[in-house]
């Protein structure tokens, strides 16, 4: 198999985080077809396990469901902000927490057809509590639960955000070894 060849790209759309992008690419037979694709900075998200076992989730409303979800805390990187510096701050502005102990958990792509975000997944541990500093339109709940009810929680679809699913499975499995 190969790649298509990019023919043609226009923006149609710039946002405060995203582009709405439209392209025109050639198939390997030759066919020429439109794709829309939304550009996206990429994100970092963590999950911050004390030493009793228990992850700090983040209830939040979120637009996309129009609904409040429990998720990992999470953000989108800056420009020319690595992953892992990501994951650190936003941990810190979420939830106030810090951690001496990072462990990388690989990667989240949550919809490759359309979406250029890519989420860096991370393991927090050795956590020091803090005040959180969230920004001006994050409101923000906080909760610690046990990492394995976490994770029934997102068998039985109580948690259903993406991110937060498999990074909660990774970082059990991450610990067990």
């Amino acid at each position: 198999m190969r790649k298509p060849t990019p023919i043609e790209t226009l923006e149609r759309h710039r946002g405060r985080v995203i582009q709405v992008m439209a392209a025109r690419l050639q198939a390997a037979n030759g066919q020429i077809y439109e794709h829309d694709l939304v550009r996206h900075p990429g994100a970092a998200a963590i999950v911050p396990v004390d030493a009793a076992g228990r992850v700090c989730l983040v209830r939040q409303y979120r637009l996309g469901v129009d609904d409040f979800l429990w998720e990992i805390p999470a953000g989108k990187l800056d420009r020319n902000e690595a992953p892992d510096a990501c994951a650190v701050r936003e941990l810190r502005e979420e939830t106030g927490i810090t951690a001496a102990r990072w462990t990388p958990l690989g990667r989240y792509v949550p919809a490759p057809a359309i979406l250029t975000e890519v989420i860096h997944l991370y393991l927090a541990e050795d956590l020091e509590l803090g005040t959180a500093a969230p920004e001006a339109d994050e409101e923000l709940e906080l909760r610690w639960i046990d990492l394995d009810e976490a994770i029934d929680r997102v068998v039985n679809g109580e948690i259903d955000d993406g991110k937060t699913a498999l990074a909660l499975l990774r970082a059990r499995h991450r610990r067990r070894l």
